[in-house]
């Protein structure tokens, strides 16, 4: 066998090593822009879901009740609110609760900051695992929407002082995306944040009647 002839042998060997270098790096390109995708779309998912049924409490707070009941809040807090609800249009209000775990005892998942939001409806709780890292409530007055309601929590009779609750609600992709989480200095990490203000003072019988 020639010189020229084994050169053309090694030159095909490494240029078919090359080639399939190439091949397997937009295969995994190709894996990790689907997987990204699929992610994305789970997030997206349950964020439709979870703002939707928020909205609906945060649009029918107090309906079925008396004006007596404050507009229908029994507690406000930063990460925890229950009110009255006439969830059955029925004529007979129930309490609804809003609330975020800790952290520490959220889902099993690699995100070490996804947490479990509960919806407790006259007692029987669903806890929902949809990744939020963070869900919060904040209150303003009644009478001035620029000031804040008070000090949390608000208790009857001062949750007579509340009128729009304002919700911020974050989400992250329960498991990896890129190689870590989102801090503050790392913004790799795929979020979405939804922010919402809704007036619950005008839900009351006196008001709707």
């Amino acid at each position: 066998m020639g010189t020229t002839s084994l050169l053309d042998i090694i030159g095909s060997m490494m240029t078919f090593g090359l080639l399939m270098l190439a091949a397997l790096r937009l295969n995994t390109s190709a894996s990790d822009s689907n997987y990204a995708y699929n992610q994305s779309y789970l997030m997206q998912r349950n964020m439709v879901v979870l703002t939707v049924l928020l909205e609906q409490d945060l649009n029918n707070v107090g309906t079925g009740t008396v004006d007596s009941l404050y507009g229908g809040v029994i507690k406000a807090d930063t990460n925890d609110l229950i009110f009255y609800e006439d969830i059955y249009r029925s004529g007979n209000p129930v309490t609804v609760e809003w609330k975020v775990g800790l952290a520490s005892a959220g889902p099993a998942t690699p995100n070490p900051a996804d947490c479990y939001v509960s919806r407790i409806v006259n007692g029987k709780e669903s806890k929902m695992n949809l990744g939020v890292t963070r869900l919060r409530f904040s209150y303003w007055n009644i009478a001035d929407p620029t000031i804040s309601a008070g000090a949390t929590p608000i208790v009857p009779p001062n949750v007579g002082n509340i009128g729009p609750i304002e919700v911020t609600l974050v989400l992250q992709s329960p498991f990896k995306m890129k190689s870590g989480y989102t801090t503050a200095a790392d913004t790799a990490q795929y979020q979405m944040i939804w922010r919402q203000i809704r007036s619950i003072s005008r839900n009351t019988n006196r008001q709707t009647s």
